[in-house]
């Protein structure tokens, strides 16, 4: 048996089956049952708003009575100077979405912080609105990265990989390529991840969902893939398709798109490494 909160235990096999961000929601289930209804902040709060989360993070809570930010085993209880609005989502409490993303770009390294501003936008929530948050907060954590975040914001990248690769492809100096851009390929209709329209190369992020989370089988998907990369490749000069390995090491992510035709516009950000390296995931 796994440990999972004191007092809850789950069978070791079936734990270890689940995805991280699948296994970190139950943790979350299992301590608002163990504590007296405590109010999740962060990543925590995150995973109950259906934004990305990356790895297992600790445990994040919010007190408002809080004079200072305590840690206890894997769980930070955070103080803070500015109040936050508090919602209930299944049962369980956790500052509103608006205020989580908030706190979260303030913290999350570049790419990260981008990933989840870009699937709070798509959910509906209004930029505008995260940067009057940002404003109205005394807090000044983080903020210049906060503000890096929503000036990078871009609803049109359609998953978390899309999201972080344009910001490793910015990083590492390549031109900007345009997002979701059609083309017909056969009798159909379909779109391109990215596109460099000067080049006529076309780049491809093949997520696992691609594969194994629609309603068509995985084969089919497999096959109907590789006719459509057929097609694409007799559409354009150059094509780059890479898998989320490659985006978060940029070498390879450079690799692959120098091998397709992309050329450097300016110098690789030395810091490249920074914009991906989570920290708050537990060890």
């Amino acid at each position: 048996m796994t440990h999972v909160r004191r007092g809850v235990y789950a069978e070791t096999t079936w734990w270890e089956s689940l995805r991280p961000s699948e296994r970190y929601r139950l943790r979350i289930h299992a301590t608002s049952r163990s504590l007296q209804d405590p109010v999740f902040a962060l990543e925590s709060a995150a995973v109950i708003h259906g934004l990305p989360v990356f790895g297992e993070p600790g445990i994040h809570l919010h007190s408002p009575s809080a004079r200072a930010t305590t840690r206890r085993g894997p769980t930070t209880t955070h103080a803070s100077i500015d109040a936050r609005e508090i919602v209930r989502i299944d049962g369980v409490r956790a500052t509103s979405i608006v205020d989580t993303v908030a706190d979260l770009i303030r913290v999350l390294p570049l790419a990260l912080a981008v990933a989840v501003l870009d699937a709070a936008v798509r959910a509906g929530i209004e930029l505008s609105t995260v940067e009057e948050r940002l404003q109205k907060q005394a807090s000044r954590r983080g903020l210049r990265n906060a503000r890096r975040a929503i000036e990078l914001c871009d609803p049109a990248a359609e998953s978390v990989l899309e999201s972080i690769s344009r910001i490793v492809i910015m990083l590492l100096g390549y031109p900007t390529p345009e997002l979701q851009t059609p083309f017909r390929w056969e009798s159909r209709r379909g779109r391109t991840d990215f596109y460099w329209r000067e080049l006529r190369i076309a780049g491809e992020a093949d997520g696992n969902e691609k594969y194994f989370g629609g309603k068509k089988s995985t084969d089919e998907t497999v096959r109907e893939e590789r006719r459509r990369e057929v097609v694409l490749r007799r559409l354009v000069a150059g094509l780059a398709r890479w898998e989320w390995a490659d985006a978060i090491q940029p070498a390879r992510l450079d690799a692959i798109l120098a091998a397709a035709g992309l050329k450097r516009i300016r110098p690789a950000d030395p810091l490249i490494e920074s914009a991906l390296r989570n920290r708050r995931t537990r060890p």
